[in-house]
This record gives structure tokens, C-alpha cells and sequence, in this order.
């Protein structure tokens, strides 16, 4: 069959992200004997949707996949959802392509697939990881029809595929020099508990491991084929298994790969040596999802760890030279104006290259948080929608905004997507033209960029 998929995303805040989902759904149906082409919105602007109708004219898709990633920016107080724009991506397909099967996928929907179906009048969707359960779904449709499928969500399940993703079907050369960096996953799979977060919802609790050695050479193939020499290692928690961490910054370091690359990381289980070994291996930075240095809030949004593993793994990024950022949210359950103050402290005393501070928590149904909502009054987990909600605890609601705009006044490389216009992402952009790579929070708070940002 003829199957056309379509990466939907068009947000580059801070930087363009590589559709790996829609790769890998792309490289599944590929291996299943389908004629495949990915039609990618990143890099067009307002010429997508008319270049999108173009395309499904041209090819005549007898099933056109579109992969949704996020719902909104989750930037409370001016979060800026999408959907209008996918309403295009669908009513463009339905015009150019009206007897097609429109089937919806992607994080986006996972989260909300019903309200997304009725919103935007596909057929059908696919509901958390799309491989095995899309080609399924083609073999349905093949041998029933639109009418077997109309109006289901299918549950994907399985692991991650040995296949690679199908970055043929991208530009990588243009998402590395714009983005400054090529996504690589090594796992999925989240078994933490945090009380705000959807990773359980996509990709399940159990983890599923790569072999490191196709992983790496995906890598040595971007670099020979597309110059790729910094990589962003997209596992929610890379050193989570920690022998699975050790063995990927080994077969680099077997390889003699001469890359850079930042992973997310968490406190919890870090040790010096793991991090020393990952600087070995070419690791420049890493992001931590500390979200808060308070024990009371940290254990509201189930943190699995606390202030003492927040200072000593900031220290031994120090000692092993390695960038680290901390990401907070500020606001959320059990935030007093203590707790915010005292979080506030801690990260300061961390020397963090740069911290990221969100306001509030967005909620999503699914998740403890957004039970303890309906608990509380706020509002009824069935009645979350597409439109967002943020839990912001009553007791610092009036004064999170000022606030954080003091903070913001206060520390140059802080940075809140709420509350920020385009002064970041202007000078993110000169950064990328004029060759930057690797993540442009690096150079956050050095003195040239803090007189070119107008800080």
C-alpha cells in the first residue's frame, strides 16, 4: 500500500527536534512492504499546509499517518497550543485525499486520543508506541476496509524495534544546522513515579534497552554521512539502568567515536564515576529534571530524590567538567512561599550553567497529579481537555509570576518560557547561522551573550 506519514510538528523553541517517532513508524512500514514517504512541516512555515496538499496529490496515499507531538508549550501563563494547526494538517489531507484512512498518532494524542478524533475527524488512531500496532492496523485496513477502524484507538505495545529509525526520509543535514544536533535514543520505558508525568503513559514503566552497538553506529553514520558531531541522547532518564549507561559511553569510547553529546540525567543513582566515564565518552552537558530543592515539594511531585543528591550531583558535573542545567517548577503542590525561596537557594548554590523554571504544573489525565486535582476541587480528571490546565498551588499563586520575573532580572541564564518573548530565540538563531552546535544554553550567562541578548 501507499502510506504516507506526517510529522506535524513545527515548533522550534529553543531548536528544531528530529520526528524520531514518525522515523521509526516510517522504517516499520517500510519493512512491512509498504511504499512510504514522510512529508516532514518542520521547516516550512505557512507554505506547509499548501505544500502538504501538494504532496498527498501527488503520491494518492491509500492511508496517511499523522504523528502529533505536543498538545501545547506548556509555558503557563501564555501557553500556546497547536491545535488549530492540526486541524490544517487533517482538513488539508481530507481535501487533497478524501477516501484515504486518516490515522492519528504521536505523544500528543497518546494522551488524549478520543478528544483528539473528535476534534479533528480522522478515522482512527494509534495510542503509545506506533511500530507493530501500525503495521497491524495497515493489515486491517487492507483486508477490511475504513469501516472495521473508523472511530478505534489502538494501544500500542512491544519494544523498541531493531530496525533504525528512517532518517533517510528526513533532512538531517538542515535539522543538524538548525538544530545543532541529531536525537539518538538508547531506551523507553520510565518506572519512576513523579506525580505530574506522562513518560509512564507513553512508553510504559518497564524499560526497553537498545543494543549500545547499533545505537553508536547510527551515530558514526550521521557524522560520515551529514558532518553530525553533537548528538542529544532523548531517553527520559539516561542513566536509568546505570549498566546500560556505562555500556553505551563504553562502545563509544571501543569505537573511538569523536562526538559530543547531552543526555537527560537524574540525581537519583548518579555516581562521580559514571559521570567521569561519560565525560570520557564525549558527553559536553547534561539536564537535570530536578523540578524542585524543597523536601516538601519534592516529595508532592514524587521526586525520587532529594536536596543532598540535587548538591552532589552538581558537584561531581564540576569536578568532571562537564554543563549541567536544572529545570524547576515553581508553583506546584505543597509550593509555599518557603519552598519556593528554599529551592530557589539550593540551585543558586549549585553554579548550574543555566536553569530552565516553569510555572505551574500542566495536568493530563492519567497521572496522580491531576487525581489529587479532582481531590482538591480544582477540576474533574474526565473533564481535562485539549485546552490546557495548570496546577499552581494556592498559597504562592498570587505571587509566582513577579516573582519569577524578579528571578529572571535577577540571573541571566534563567530562563522561563512563560514569560519570555523572542529575545532568546533571535539570538539562538544568529547562534545556529553562524555554525553553534550542541545545546545553546551552554553559553548561557557568558558575557557576549549576555550584552548581544540585552541583558
Amino acid at each position: 500500500m501507499r502510506v504516507l506519514i506526517v510529522a506535524a510538528n513545527q515548533e522550534h523553541k529553543p531548536d528544531p527536534v528530529v520526528p524520531l517517532g514518525a522515523a521509526w513508524v516510517a522504517a516499520a512500514a517500510e519493512h512491512a512492504g509498504h511504499h512510504v514517504r514522510l512529508f516532514d512541516a518542520c521547516f516550512l512555515g505557512e507554505q506547509s499546509t499548501p505544500l502538504l496538499r501538494r504532496e498527498v496529490e501527488c503520491c494518492d496515499p491509500d492511508v496517511v499517518g499523522i504523528s502529533l507531538r505536543n498538545i501545547d508549550d506548556v509555558a503557563w501563563p501564555r501557553a500556546h497550543s497547536y491545535l488549530d494547526d492540526y486541524r490544517r494538517v487533517v482538513a488539508a489531507v481530507r481535501e487533497a485525499a478524501p477516501s484515504a484512512l486518516v490515522v492519528l498518532g504521536g505523544s500528543a494524542f497518546t494522551l488524549m486520543p478520543e478528544l483528539f478524533l473528535r476534534e479533528l475527524g480522522a478515522d482512527c488512531g494509534v495510542a503509545g508506541e506506533g511500530e507493530s500496532a501500525f503495521i497491524g492496523l495497515l493489515g486491517e485496513f487492507r483486508r477490511r476496509g475504513v469501516a472495521s477502524l473508523r472511530g478505534r484507538v489502538i494501544q500500542g505495545k512491544g519494544t523498541i524495534p531493531g530496525l533504525r529509525p528512517a532518517l533517510h526520509l528526513l533532512d538531517i543535514a538542515q535539522y543538524y544546522r538548525r538544530g545543532g544536533a541529531l536525537n539518538v535514543q538508547t531506551r523507553r520505558g520510565c518506572a519512576f513515579q513523579c506525580t505530574y508525568c506522562t513518560y509512564p503513559l507513553l512508553e510504559g514503566r518497564d524499560s526497553r534497552l537498545r543494543d549500545v552497538g547499533p545505537v553508536v553506529d547510527e551515530m558514526l553514520r550521521a557524522e560520515r554521512d551529514h558532518g553530525a558531531r553533537h548528538f542529544f541522547i532523548v531517553d527520559n532518564t539516561f542513566n536509568q539502568p546505570a549498566a546500560h549507561a556505562h555500556a553505551f559511553c563504553e562502545e563509544l569510547l571501543r569505537r573511538g567515536a569523536d562526538v559530543h553529546w547531552t543526555a537527560y540525567v537524574s540525581p537519583r543513582g548518579l555516581t562521580p564515576e559514571l559521570l567521569a566515564l561519560m565525560a570520557r565518552a564525549g558527553c559536553s552537558s547534561i539536564e537535570f529534571g530536578t523540578d524542585a530543592a524543597s523536601p516538601d515539594t519534592l516529595k508532592a511531585l514524587g521526586k525520587s530524590f532529594g536536596v543532598t543528591e540535587i548538591l552532589l550531583a552538581s558537584a561531581w558535573c564540576r569536578d568532571a567538567g562537564i554543563r549541567f542545567a536544572h529545570s524547576l517548577i515553581l508553583g506546584g503542590p505543597d509550593e509555599t512561599r518557603e519552598s519556593m525561596h528554599e529551592t530557589v537557594r539550593v540551585i543558586e548554590s549549585t553554579g548550574a550553567t543555566a536553569v530552565f523554571g516553569m510555572l505551574g504544573v500542566r495536568l493530563y489525565p492519567g497521572t496522580a497529579l491531576a487525581r489529587r486535582a479532582e481531590h482538591e476541587g480544582l477540576i474533574a480528571e474526565a473533564d481535562l481537555g485539549l485546552e490546557p490546565v495548570f496546577y499552581i498551588s494556592d498559597a504562592v499563586r498570587d505571587e509566582l509570576e513577579p516573582f519569577a520575573r524578579t528571578l529572571k532580572r535577577r540571573h541571566a541564564n534563567w530562563y522561563f518560557p512563560g514569560l519570555e518573548g523572542e529575545r532568546w530565540v533571535r539570538y539562538w538563531r544568529r547562534r545556529r547561522q553562524h555554525g553553534a552546535r550542541g545545546p545553546l544554553w551552554e553559553w548561557m550567562g557568558q558575557p557576549e551573550v549576555l550584552h548581544e541578548t540585552g541583558n
